[in-house]
């Protein structure tokens, strides 16, 4: 096929970077000779495997040509479907010779051969990825899902830290800034405990911290971890392989942890930050080496960045049980501490009884007006009880009142509580028609209690969002 007229390439590559769609990019290299060529690297750019047949494919497309290698920049395993080859195939796998010397040049011994393949018959996407890990030189960014315990994944990034074989003849990972992993228990069985099995903490912290120790990163996203600065203290130093992370080693600015523990303040994470910008946490009490939330251990973490931190958010809609392997759990309820030394915060999302000392008493110990950073541009206020309303609007409002000598940044407040009307069904109310529609409205009495705060928040030319845990209402009610 031959164009009409001719633009340049980089113009033409220009367009095909706005299309979105991955399939609009795949379906170009089809158009011609020309258009194979040219946008064959453009598709490779950002690659999508969810089975170890699309794992199969790319393996051998970047080992025959190494410049598709190059190319890509972001890796996504996070749709992977853990299903075990069958067979027929795996023995066809077995004589493939490029996937023998992958596996030949990642491993150091017979058994770690052996290992590889079992763990690759078995369809896990942490152990495919770990044989393409060393080929892709140009990666920014990585999305996976592992299974613990994850052998080969932990095993090419030890090495890949310590320049070991395969990646011996260049440094890896120069490039690589954002990464996310997902744990597999935790996501097809999330109502259960995880972490069950002995070693799996260890298993993730290690691979955790792995990515702590590479030059380039900047975001860590993960979930259901297990606090490793406990596993450091707690487990035993002659069998314990995960190495502790040095003060101010790590470039990484944003740290988002889902459904984790964090029993000491996940200290050693936040201490290996040199610039710490953003920290989101998520508590979860499923762990079965949970001690429950722990808001002064995190306080005393992260003090490290009062200088830095521009974004937290603690324990949002967080899983707190009544009883923890530590017994009766009531630290989840205790003051985080006062945030105004915190001189670079503009985003605060925190929990009514961590925000303000309020755990024997109705009143806080410490005014709002004298825990609040200068700072301060957007708080989110979770986990507001009913009885709590008046309290938190007057605090509120003291606030406002003093936001151009005390907060001139400040835009954006919202409340998020138990405030919906309950619906029939809630109250019991058989004699109500099931086609009538849920009451999704907030209580009158919490409106009302409001509005002061909402007439000196529209004085102010501030946002105020009240919310209900179950639907999310718009500005005011």
């Amino acid at each position: 096929m031959t164009r009409p007229f001719q633009l340049p390439n980089d113009v033409l590559l220009l367009v095909g970077e706005q299309l979105d769609d991955h399939a609009d990019r795949w379906n170009l290299i089809f158009i011609s000779q020309d258009f194979h060529d040219l946008f064959l690297s453009l598709v490779y750019r950002t690659v999508r495997l969810n089975h170890w047949r699309g794992a199969y494919s790319f393996i051998r497309a970047i080992t025959k040509r190494p410049s598709l290698a190059r190319v890509v920049r972001e890796l996504d395993l996070s749709r992977w479907r853990k299903e075990s080859i069958p067979q027929a195939d795996w023995d066809v796998l077995q004589r493939c010779s490029i996937l023998q010397g992958r596996v030949e040049v990642s491993s150091y011994s017979q058994d770690e051969t052996t290992q590889w393949g079992e763990n690759l018959a078995k369809g896990r996407g942490d152990a495919w990825i770990a044989l393409m890990l060393p080929l892709l030189t140009q990666l920014r960014q990585l999305h996976l899902v592992y299974s613990t315990p994850s052998i080969c994944l932990n095993r090419i990034m030890q090495r890949a830290i310590s320049n070991e074989r395969p990646f011996q003849s260049q440094p890896a990972f120069q490039h690589l800034s954002k990464v996310s992993l997902h744990h597999r228990e935790h996501l097809d069985q999330p109502t259960a405990h995880a972490n069950a099995a002995n070693g799996s903490h260890e298993d993730q912290s290690a691979l955790l911290l792995s990515f702590f120790q590479l030059p380039s990163m900047c975001s860590i996203v993960a979930n259901s971890l297990v606090d490793p600065t406990s596993i450091s203290i707690d487990s035993d130093p002659e069998t314990d392989e995960t190495e502790p992370l040095d003060v101010g080693c790590s470039s990484i600015t944003e740290i988002d942890l889902s459904r984790s523990s964090g029993n000491r303040g996940m200290d050693a994470l936040i201490a290996s930050c040199a610039d710490l910008k953003s920290f989101k946490y998520q508590h979860s009490d499923s762990h079965l080496t949970s001690n429950g939330y722990q808001p002064t251990a995190f306080y005393r973490s992260l003090t490290r960045s009062k200088r830095s931190l521009q974004t937290l958010w603690l324990d949002h809609y967080g899983d707190h049980y009544p009883f923890t392997s530590a017994g009766l759990n009531q630290t989840h309820d205790e003051w985080f501490g006062s945030l105004a030394d915190f001189s670079a915060l503009r985003e605060i999302r925190i929990r009514l009884p961590n925000l303000l000392d309020i755990r024997y008493q109705s009143e806080p110990t410490s005014p709002l007006i004298n825990s609040l950073p200068r700072s301060l541009e957007i708080l989110y206020i979770d986990g507001c009880e009913e009885r709590h309303v008046g309290m938190l609007v007057s605090q509120l409002r003291t606030v406002v009142r003093n936001r151009r000598s005390r907060f001139p940044h400040l835009r954006c407040l919202s409340i998020e509580g138990a405030f919906r009307n309950a619906s029939a069904d809630e109250l019991g109310d058989t004699s109500a028609s099931a086609s009538e529609p849920a009451d999704d409205t907030i209580k009158p009495k919490i409106v009302q209690a409001a509005e002061p705060l909402h007439e000196d928040c529209a004085s102010a030319g501030l946002e105020l969002h009240v919310h209900d845990r179950t639907f999310s209402q718009s500005p005011h009610h």
